[in-house]
């Protein structure tokens, strides 16, 4: 989430490197499709102009003089960018997807560890009964990783961290995976995807939204 947006020019943003610490916010992380989700930025100095990607492909779509902002949440999943601009100069920025469906969620948060490690934390809601859900995370190239709370979860780790639970959830339950991502040498900024699955009326297979930038 802390990629920094520059102007290139009206209208269009670009992502060219490392930011001040801006954080986006939503108001509600499992969104279904058509709903107004709230989103809020922290961490931003007073008197900053805020501008707004809701397709998370460089184009500026709205600005504000406050750090919120009202977006409609189309069905699948959307990245959504905001880029701080305090003085007529780029003080910061802020990415997060989300993801909308009838039938479950993910959302995905970061939190920095003081050794330099992230604590990555999966949350999936179920919206219907569904069996056996599960997380497959790709690990990003020069990261390393620890898996602290697997929640019952069994896991392995490859390529991907791949979790399952042996579980019938019901309608409205909700699951969390954390596990750390620790830095070798080399690492740099990198970008997190992931899935997450059930099955019910066959399989459910959504991409996890939430966080995604690891600077």
């Amino acid at each position: 989430m802390r990629g920094k947006l520059i102007l290139m020019g009206v209208g269009a943003l670009a992502v060219v490197g490392l930011a001040a610490p801006v954080e986006l916010v939503p108001s509600d992380p499992f969104p279904v499709p058509g709903v107004e989700v709230g989103l809020r930025v922290l961490g931003a100095p007073g008197g900053a102009t805020f501008y707004w990607d809701w397709g998370g492909d460089g184009t500026v779509d709205a600005l504000t003089q406050t750090p919120q902002a009202a977006y409609f949440v189309r069905p699948g999943y959307q990245e959504i960018a905001v880029q701080v601009i305090v003085g007529g100069q780029a003080w910061g920025s802020a990415r997060l997807a989300l993801m909308a469906a009838e039938d479950m969620a993910a959302y995905r948060t970061l939190e920095p560890l003081p050794n330099g490690a992230w604590e990555v934390t999966v949350a999936l809601k179920v919206r219907r009964h569904l069996f056996a859900p599960g997380i497959k995370e790709a690990i990003p190239a020069g990261w390393a990783v620890e898996v602290v709370d697997p929640q019952g979860a069994a896991y392995k780790i490859s390529d991907f961290l791949y979790a399952v639970w042996a579980l019938e959830l019901a309608p409205g339950d909700e699951l969390r995976f954390t596990y750390l991502l620790h830095p070798l040498p080399g690492a740099g900024a990198t970008r997190l995807s992931g899935w997450a699955t059930a099955w019910g009326e066959g399989q459910v297979e959504i991409q996890i939204g939430g966080e995604i930038m690891v600077p």
